[in-house]
């Protein structure tokens, strides 16, 4: 089977299987064993579900032989399919133990690493030259920054439908949108690009997201990949997932950002999935959770307070400019400000700040004034004796972040 004979085929069945068209699936069944790359985890034991419950003969059998040649990703159909379409047999808890126990060990862990800290936020944009072009592409931006990104969100969920196997290799969304007007469609890698660089584009700082689930080092379909954008008014991280068109949201209904859905499942504490778009079903959540026991900002930051696998699906390395032993300069606080000293006839502070899209700062003195330093003016001392409170925050396009406190005594 060619290369374009091959993709037409992983299409219509990722398809077939995304509408639950069992009998569509079973009728592939001879085409999609000549896939030898996603037999064994995905087409294979596809097939024996569609099998069990359309009725059809050799279903126990089928699911065996994947088992035996190394199947164990139950999470890519849902462990639940399965239940249905096995589950009344009694031997099925021995075989569901049997396909759980076949997953392999890592080929590769790092034990330990040196590590220092990074010097900016990591984000994936465009040249100028690309940031134009494309927003001339985008919707006009909204007042606020969150109205923009979920505004973005959705616009770019709805560009095509997903596919799991096509991909463009160049990082650069106007590549990928040139290709989908031509009726292309492509994954999750493509979104995030077009995402990432599409809010980099309105001047909201963002990031690529790869997550990866247990296991991710063998099989197929071990990673996904998301966004992370600094929301300013709402002054922390979110992530946004745009093949799915959706956020992860607390109790309190605010979205989630990347470390905080880390730490929720590793506390095995499930937030709310919230989507919209044709690629978005409520009911995978759980599916989608699992991918947040490794992540990485994509080729640039990897952490890990453990053992680390660089290896996706068995061969892929995943490559990364910097590793850390931790996480806790993966998420910068964009809203903080770095001092500085100036001799400018007198003594004078400047301040900047790691926001890529600083557009000045805010001084509010002890008495309500508030005046504006553009970026790089210094702010002059007063020379009167006395103690001086004040506090300077960020400007940005979309709003003024948190403030951070001021205090020097002249004597």
């Amino acid at each position: 089977m060619d290369a374009d004979g091959l993709s037409h085929l992983r299409t219509q069945a990722t398809d077939l299987l995304r509408d639950e068209d069992w009998a569509g699936v079973l009728a592939l069944q001879h085409k999609l064993r000549e896939d030898t790359e996603y037999w064994t985890q995905i087409w294979g034991p596809s097939c024996a579900v569609a099998a069990a419950l359309t009725g059809h003969p050799g279903a126990w059998e089928l699911l065996e032989e994947c088992v035996s040649d190394g199947f164990y990703q139950l999470a890519d159909l849902g462990a639940e399919v399965f239940d249905e379409a096995f589950g009344a047999s009694p031997d099925w808890p021995d075989l569901r133990a049997r396909i759980e126990a076949n997953l392999p060990l890592a080929p590769v862990e790092l034990i330990r690493w040196p590590t220092a800290p990074p010097g900016a936020p990591l984000l994936s944009r465009l040249d100028e030259l690309g940031e134009r072009r494309l927003a001339e592409r985008l919707p006009a931006r909204l007042p606020s920054a969150w109205q923009t990104a979920e505004q973005l969100l959705t616009w770019v969920t709805n560009r095509w439908r997903h596919i799991g196997t096509n991909h463009e290799p160049a990082v650069n969304a106007n590549v990928v949108l040139d290709r989908v007007e031509r009726g292309e469609r492509f994954a999750c890698r493509e979104y995030t690009i077009v995402l990432t660089q599409a809010l980099n584009a309105v001047q909201i700082p963002a990031r690529r997201i790869s997550l990866y689930r247990e296991g991710y080092y063998a099989g197929v379909g071990g990673g996904h990949a998301v966004t992370e954008a600094w929301i300013d008014d709402l002054g922390k991280w979110v992530l946004l997932d745009g093949q799915n068109g959706a956020v992860w949201r607390d109790d309190s209904d605010t979205p989630l950002g990347l470390l905080e859905l880390q730490r929720l499942y590793q506390a095995g504490d499930q937030p709310e999935f919230d989507g919209t778009g044709d690629n978005f079903n409520a009911d995978d959540a759980p599916v989608w959770f699992t991918y947040f026991q490794t992540a990485t900002v994509t080729g640039q930051l990897g952490w890990s307070n453990g053992p680390y696998v660089p290896i996706l699906e068995g061969s892929i390395v995943i490559a990364t400019e910097r590793l850390a032993a931790s996480d806790d300069d993966a998420a910068p606080d964009l809203a903080l400000i770095s001092t500085g000293v100036a001799d400018e006839d007198g003594l004078a502070l400047t301040f900047s700040s790691s926001h890529p899209y600083v557009t000045g700062f805010e001084i509010t003195a002890s008495n309500g004034l508030v005046s504006g330093l553009a970026p790089g003016q210094p702010f002059p001392l007063a020379r009167a004796p006395g103690r001086y409170r004040l506090t300077v925050a960020t400007r940005t396009p979309y709003a003024t972040l948190a403030p951070q406190r001021v205090e020097y005594l002249v004597r």
